[in-house]
């Protein structure tokens, strides 16, 4: 799910790139016994047999392994998890919608990104990955070789003057608490040293990170450029953070090796004690940063055909991409948000291409990236639809299914629009009555309804529901691993999704908007 804080990223990789093969689905080995499938209730369609726990535990492994590096949008990863679905689409028979008859569907991006000959050499020692730059502008190039200046902790009282052709270098400590109001914070933190590094006549600067786990490696995953995530923008939206000079930071194993070549040492609280030992020590830093308008975003798109209403689709949506990995390469595996969602729409494309019979209605399944950038891709879905738009009479949207249970032991999940909202209607009004038959119930999602991508097709009068268990601590970090994915729970979201798309494909009339209502 998108996070409040907007995240301005890019992709390394060319426009056109093909998708990556993906290996088979396997399940990681030795994990406990799920148990059998649950039965379905009295009255629900045959496909939802199709969905089980097993096989939504199979996917959303793949998808948060670290292998995937945290599906950043247009990413070797994100590509990887695109061409995944599309392969399993194909294998189920799926009809494809994308560009030019295939199932994938591109946008174009706007990219500032490193280049390979990015690296800084101390001594004997190369560090050309586990960084990332924050750049002062979106093309510049800077070859420099130079004394080593320790500059503290980038404070004005701490940063020496005259450091015209020199590589100053900082040291910042842990950072204090976490969350989006403490990212904020380190990008500030960053922008301050670059202010007093520039001050003193330096070009570039170098940041030493020291046992970061939180607010600055964060900001960095999230501003800064890292050899396989750069900087995106998509359309005319978005700004971007640059500093006065560039930041070269690194993660703190490499910040070691530079202490090592400085004779640097650190107190027990991880702050210098004293000055460099070396104070004739030199570098060498390359730095290139380009960019373009060739980056390019991918959606997958399938679709089934219906029976008496073919003409007309409901769609069934997921994003694929989370936000990649920290620069000292701890990943952010995205389990909740959003491989559980992205399983929960592979085992539905799986019920209703293989578990029944056809409803009236054509379904499309959608699987998109750029979600947590902006809603990009399902913005460009919408605004480039592949079905018409008008066609279209529904949109069950399946983003963070994974950690539905409440402290009591039961189900509990978000759904948005809820009864209080405007644009409340008859699809999420029998969602919720169906909800009783798994034993869920749900509670207002409605601040999530501008922040998924069911948001893209309310836009465009399409009637929505937003499935989504809401923030919790694992949201955003590197600790959402699918270890702790609830996948007996998910089986009952999914199923719950299916059942809802399955009456809205076969009802006579389309979902009807209600307005607000006193209760659900």
């Amino acid at each position: 799910m998108r996070a409040g804080l907007l995240v301005l990223l890019a992709l390394t990789g060319a426009a056109g790139t093909p998708l990556a093969q993906s290996p088979p689905p396997t399940a990681a080995p030795q994990l406990p016994d799920l148990g059998p499938p649950a039965a379905v209730p009295d009255g629900a369609p045959p496909h939802l047999l199709r969905i089980d726990r097993a096989g939504l535990r199979t996917h959303a492994y793949w998808l948060a392994d670290d292998a995937r590096q945290g599906r950043h949008t247009a990413s070797k990863g994100q590509l990887a998890a695109a061409k995944y679905v599309a392969d399993h689409f194909q294998k189920l028979g799926l009809k494809p919608l994308g560009d030019k008859k295939t199932f994938v569907q591109s946008y174009p991006l706007r990219r500032t990104y490193l280049e390979s000959a990015t690296m800084l050499t101390l001594g004997t020692s190369k560090i050309d990955r586990d960084f990332a730059v924050l750049p002062a502008e979106d093309d510049c190039k800077i070859a420099l070789t130079g004394k080593l200046v320790f500059c503290g902790n980038g404070s004005a009282s701490q940063v020496p003057q005259g450091l015209l052709g020199k590589l100053p270098f900082v040291v910042l400590p842990p950072s204090r608490g976490g969350g989006a109001g403490a990212d904020l914070q380190a990008v500030q933190r960053f922008a301050d040293v670059a202010q007093q590094l520039a001050m003193q006549g330096a070009t570039v600067g170098i940041v030493c990170l020291v046992g970061d786990s939180t607010s600055l490696a964060n900001a960095l995953n999230y501003r800064g450029l890292l050899p396989d995530h750069a900087q995106l923008r998509y359309g005319q939206g978005g700004s971007k953070l640059q500093t006065k000079v560039p930041l070269f930071v690194l993660s703190p194993a490499h910040s070691k090796t530079l202490f090592a070549h400085v004779g640097l040492t650190l107190d027990d609280a991880g702050l210098p004690a004293g000055k460099p030992a070396n104070d004739k020590a030199t570098g060498k830093l390359s730095l290139v940063v380009k960019s373009d308008d060739n980056g390019q975003g991918t959606n997958v798109v399938g679709w089934l055909e219906g029976t008496g209403k073919k003409s007309e689709a409901l769609v069934f949506s997921a994003h694929h991409d989370h936000v990649g990995r920290r620069l000292d390469g701890d990943v952010f595996n995205g389990a909740d948000d959003n491989a559980s969602g992205t399983a929960g729409l592979l085992e539905l494309a799986e019920a209703f291409a293989q578990g029944g019979p056809r409803p009236e209605r054509s379904l499309v399944f959608l699987s998109v990236s750029g979600e947590e950038l902006g809603l990009w891709g399902s913005d460009w879905y919408a605004s480039h639809p592949t079905w018409p738009l008008e066609r279209i009479v529904a949109d069950i949207n399946i983003d963070m299914i994974g950690r539905p249970g409440d402290k009591d032991g039961s189900t509990q999940m978000q759904i948005t629009p809820s009864h209080e909202h405007a644009k409340f209607s008859s699809l999420v009004r029998e969602a919720v009555g169906l909800g009783r038959h798994f034993g869920i119930t749900f509670t207002s999602g409605d601040q999530y309804y501008e922040r998924s991508d069911h948001y893209n097709f309310a836009k465009h009068g399409v009637p929505v529901v937003f499935f989504c268990d809401g923030e919790h601590p694992d949201y955003h970090q590197v600790t959402d691993t699918p270890d702790r994915l609830d996948y007996v729970r998910m089986e009952s979201i999914a199923r719950l999704a299916a059942w809802s798309g399955w009456l809205a494909a076969n009802s006579k009339s389309r979902p009807q908007e209600l307005g607000k209502q006193p209760n659900w």
